[in-house]
């Protein structure tokens, strides 16, 4: 009998344990995410006067930039064109199926969103039509962030 106590007490502890590493992983890819987020915002600051060549829907990755401006000056459309670019390799390298989409938020003049999601089956950070933004798409969490370009 007390084998058995202690063969469901070791298996609670293997369940508990195997919890806690799956919300410390979704809590990692909510910090990257945020990360990214932040990182385009930025981005789009900097380049207010081409805020609107930012946007990017699902599924749609960017023109290949034909500059590298980190290493030659560019104009602020092919710094644009570059960032979206330099976004789209962070995606693929530090999220799952990492993906994003980049919008001007519909009635309040000036602002604009990014989401961030990335592969989660159990969709355990899901942050469906905020403010009327596009959906999480299916089996997937998503990071939101509000932002004005110009502030």
């Amino acid at each position: 009998m007390a084998l058995v106590v202690l063969a469901f007490g070791v298996l609670g502890l293997l369940w508990m344990h195997q919890q806690t590493l799956a919300q410390q992983r979704q809590q990692l890819m909510r910090s990257v995410a945020s990360g990214i987020a932040d990182d385009l915002a930025e981005r789009m600051r900097l380049n207010t006067p081409q805020r609107v060549m930012y946007a990017k829907a699902w599924d749609s990755s960017s023109a290949t930039a034909a500059f590298d401006c980190s290493a030659t000056a560019c104009s602020r459309q092919d710094l644009a064109a570059w960032d979206l670019q330099q976004l789209q390799q962070t995606l693929q390298s530090q999220l799952p199926e990492g993906d994003a989409s980049v919008f001007a938020l519909q009635g309040v003049a000036g602002w604009w969103g990014i989401v961030i999601a990335w592969r989660d089956a159990a969709e355990t950070y899901r942050t469906d039509t905020t403010s009327g933004t596009p959906p999480c798409p299916a089996q997937m969490s998503c990071w939101r962030l509000f932002f004005r370009p110009d502030r």
